[in-house]
């Protein structure tokens, strides 16, 4: 049976290694490498894999089989001699999330109870889910502030391995559902988890942990979460984000909030505004047209969208009794309000679809797209031929 070194493990600042490769075999279009000792974590325990190059060709994928690891690389190497660099703020950011996820989960099993029953490592963000039915912004703050207390104490995180018959002598906050020895992570007097990922020595490491937002998930609660350089990160945008909103409405960032309020209130207003003039003009629209023509009434509106298309109808049809066709630019608009079975929606079907028009609607109200003017010019003739035959 073959034994790796697995560095990542015994020393994960490691960034660089000279090692030796055992076996190397194609398939696939990839080269899967198996190295003397390796640098590279596989895929695992929640964590993705490590990142890297192998002889300066860059690693697509790492996983583990048969308590091999495994290195899938895009092209073969030379040699039997492996030079290894690792993606090093790749496999620090993982640390840094991992280690803040187990930190973060003991902080709300300590303070509140709340079981952490999964967790998701990825690149655009981390979670977990928790016990709880909702989470309360005193909660949130309490295990923020404790979390970062933590982080600033600068405890140790140490791994050792335990045998089966040892488990009772370490406070785990979980124990898995699997045989033989385990490997724990302990946040020194804090936290003691099963975990195969790789890990900070300290607490310090992890930077600073932030909870982004949460919500209901499956009768739990799912919280989003960033540590270290993801949340200095996400920090630094949101600062240029409210420095631009602040020089744009010429505010400081502490006003930035009741003002974006009050325009946001402003803007509705105008919009309720705007709205009443449109169903003022449609009204004046609509009586101009049913004082100086008769049903079908045809109206030509070329920049009118299809809500303002609609109003205009409605308006039409509350002083007629007829139909109403309004060419709005590229699509047409049907209404009707006659008593007898004209069904425009299976109008529009039998004559725009042949057509290549798209669209449809109920017996009172339909609309059609054309893309080709021609033929949304054949159909409002078919349309008036139709019309003209009831």
């Amino acid at each position: 049976m073959i034994q790796i070194a697995k560095l990542y493990y015994s020393d994960p600042w490691l960034q660089e290694l000279r090692t030796k490769i055992l076996s190397q075999k194609q398939e696939k279009g990839h080269s899967f490498v198996v190295l003397e000792e390796t640098i590279f974590y596989p895929t695992g325990g929640g964590q993705p894999h490590d990142g890297g190059l192998i002889n300066g060709v860059p690693i697509l994928d790492v996983f583990e089989q048969d308590d091999v690891v495994v290195h899938v690389l895009e092209q073969p190497l030379q040699g039997d001699d492996a030079f290894c660099q690792l993606d090093w703020a790749r496999r620090l950011d993982h640390m840094q999330q991992h280690s803040g996820q187990h930190l973060l989960s003991a902080v709300f099993h300590d303070e509140y109870g709340y079981r952490t029953e999964s967790f998701h490592l990825g690149e655009e963000y981390c979670s977990i889910d928790i016990s709880a039915s909702s989470l309360s912004t005193k909660e949130q703050i309490a295990v923020e502030d404790r979390a970062n207390h933590v982080i600033f104490s600068n405890l140790p995180v140490l791994t050792y391995t335990r045998h089966p018959d040892e488990y009772s002598k370490v406070p785990l906050r979980k124990v898995p559902d699997i045989a033989g020895d385990l490997r724990i992570v302990e946040i020194q007097g804090l936290d003691y988890s099963p975990c195969s990922g790789t890990h900070v020595t300290a607490t310090s490491q992890i930077g600073l942990l932030k909870i982004s937002k949460w919500e209901k998930y499956k009768g739990m609660v799912r919280v989003y979460f960033l540590c270290g350089n993801r949340a200095l990160r996400d920090y630094a945008r949101k600062q240029t984000i409210c420095g631009s909103l602040g020089s744009l409405l010429s505010v400081p960032e502490t006003e930035l909030y009741d003002r974006l309020t009050q325009e946001i209130e402003r803007r509705q207003e105008l919009e309720r505004r705007v709205a009443e003039l449109k169903s003022e003009l449609a009204a004046h629209q609509a009586k101009s047209i049913v004082a100086t023509s008769q049903s079908p009434f045809y109206v030509e509106a070329p920049q009118a969208t299809v809500e303002e298309a609609q109003q205009l109808a409605r308006s039409i049809m509350d002083l007629a009794t007829g139909v109403v066709i309004v060419s709005a630019g590229e699509r047409v608009i049907l209404a009707h309000n006659l008593q007898d079975k004209l069904h425009l929606g299976q109008l529009i079907k039998g004559k725009a679809h042949p057509l290549g028009g798209r669209g449809g609607g109920s017996a009172n109200g339909a609309q059609v797209y054309f893309t080709d003017p021609s033929a949304q010019k054949e159909f409002l003739r078919l349309l008036n031929e139709e019309l003209g035959q009831r």
